[in-house]
């Protein structure tokens, strides 16, 4: 029998390769604004997949904003909340499994260069098995999980961005499209003479 590879390492292969270029013209720009004073207000839309524990998969999360301006005066950096859902399939010695997962997150981002945003995220992840009589988040195959991870954004325009990630649901990477304000703050008006 022979065997073909799979489109999935063939697909971000061809997706790293068609950002490379992008990259390399940005990066050649790319100044570092980690002590500037920005506010983030931006809501965004993510699609990463990879490795989880058990298995392959995939999901889509939705960040708002929470703490748009952080909590550190000097630094450029913010907070925001991540809610997502996916798909996970994974093998067991007694069969394939399918779940859905639902990740709950607070990523905190600190804002490095024009290219590049690092974080770090601490939340709690449910499973819920498919294809089972009564399917349970505390049952066989379901999981109430807590998250631990940090992360990476490669920003390749002002609303697409490379996303990678590694933490104690698996290794992931994927796509981030931000909407919305990441102006720096307005300088304040010089007092006139009274």
């Amino acid at each position: 029998m022979q065997r073909h590879p799979t489109i999935l390492p063939a697909a971000m292969l061809a997706l790293a390769a068609a950002s490379a270029v992008p990259a390399a013209a940005r990066a050649a720009r790319a100044s570092w604004i980690v002590e500037e004073d920005q506010r983030h207000d931006d809501f965004g839309l993510t699609a990463v997949g990879g490795w989880y524990l058990t298995g392959f998969g995939a999901e889509a999360r939705v960040t708002f904003p929470i703490v748009p301006d952080g909590a550190i005066e000097y630094l450029n950096e913010s907070f925001a909340l991540e809610l997502g859902v996916g798909y996970q399939f994974y093998l067991d010695d007694s069969g394939n499994f399918h779940r859905v997962g639902f990740p709950v997150l607070v990523r905190w981002d600190f804002h490095l260069t024009t290219l590049w945003t690092v974080y770090g995220a601490l939340g709690v992840a449910a499973g819920l098995p498919l294809g089972r009589a009564n399917p349970s988040v505390f049952w066989y195959h379901g999981y109430v999980w807590p998250i631990a991870a940090v992360g990476a954004f490669l920003h390749l325009g002002d609303v697409f961005s490379l996303r990678f990630e590694a933490g104690s649901l698996g290794v992931l990477a994927g796509v981030h499209f931000s909407f919305g304000g990441s102006d720096p703050a307005p300088a304040a008006e010089p007092a006139g003479p009274a």
